[in-house]
């Protein structure tokens, strides 16, 4: 799959001529420990109306492992409990020199303890955590137990003997809708598969429970009398799950004026 990682260097992206072109969007939120992207809430509304999937990196400052955990709660402040397509990213790379510069110790401990501690303090919020690097700094610098990896290395092929998740292939690439260079990617992990099951066979006991997009499709059901809720909203005849939504949705291909039609032929069942 392909794809374009963004920051507010890209400025305004058309997102609907992107997404003629990519698949996914990873998006920079922030970084440092106090740094929001002025663009990321821009960017990422507009990649998921455009129907992208989308994930989210945190570009780091972080000298020390204490700095790493302040990075990641800001992370998680900014983010503000939402959910996305892939795990969280940390950027762990020098980009500008700002590390250089501090006389920050660029060795395999140091580098290792302060990337494990932001993904440690990613994943106690219940958040999967990715790491992006460069080859050279993954070989070199970085052994961590993370989620996924993001390996940067422009070239026609990676040639990184280890695992990795997305490819950044170029930070020179041309896509429709982002005016001049962007970053592009190619993504081998269909991360979203596994927490898309895991979503249709989530059990709700209370309508406030249930996501936005069942919301809708439930009350139709209450309206047919194929579930009963009591005053207070609770389920009160049988525990609903997500399957029924996800059973009329395909049934309607995705067209709500065949909802009726659906909802006869679950009744049937």
């Amino acid at each position: 799959m392909k794809g374009i990682d963004v920051s507010k260097h890209n400025g305004a992206v058309n997102w609907t001529s992107a997404a003629a072109a990519i698949d996914f969007a990873i998006i920079r939120a922030g970084y440092g420990k106090t740094y929001v992207d002025p663009w990321f809430e821009r960017h990422l509304a507009g990649a998921q109306a455009a129907g992208l999937r989308v994930g989210v990196y945190h570009y780091s400052y972080a000298l020390t492992v204490e700095d790493a955990r302040a990075e990641a709660r800001h992370l998680l402040d900014i983010i503000n409990g939402r959910k996305f397509d892939m795990p969280l990213w940390f950027d762990m790379e020098d980009a500008d020199g700002y590390k250089a510069k501090k006389n920050f110790t660029f060795s395999w401990p140091n580098i290792s303890a302060i990337t494990q501690a932001f993904i440690d303090t990613i994943r106690a919020a219940g958040y999967q955590c990715g790491v992006y690097a460069s080859k050279s700094w993954l070989e070199d610098y970085i052994n961590v137990d993370a989620d996924a990896i993001w390996l940067a290395q422009w070239s026609s092929k990676p040639n990184y003997a280890g695992h990795f998740d997305v490819w950044q292939n170029s930070d020179s690439g041309t896509v429709p809708g982002v005016t001049g260079k962007v970053d592009t990617n190619i993504l081998y992990t269909e991360f979203w598969t596994g927490q898309e099951e895991e979503e249709e066979m989530k059990v709700y006991t209370h309508t406030d429970q249930m996501p936005d997009w069942a919301q809708d499709t439930f009350y139709r059901l209450i309206e047919a009398e194929i579930v009963k809720v009591d005053a207070k909203g609770e389920i009160a005849v049988q525990e609903c799950s997500v399957q029924p939504m996800v059973y009329l949705d395909r049934l309607c291909s995705g067209q709500i004026e065949k909802l009726p039609e659906a909802i006869k032929a679950l009744q049937e069942k």
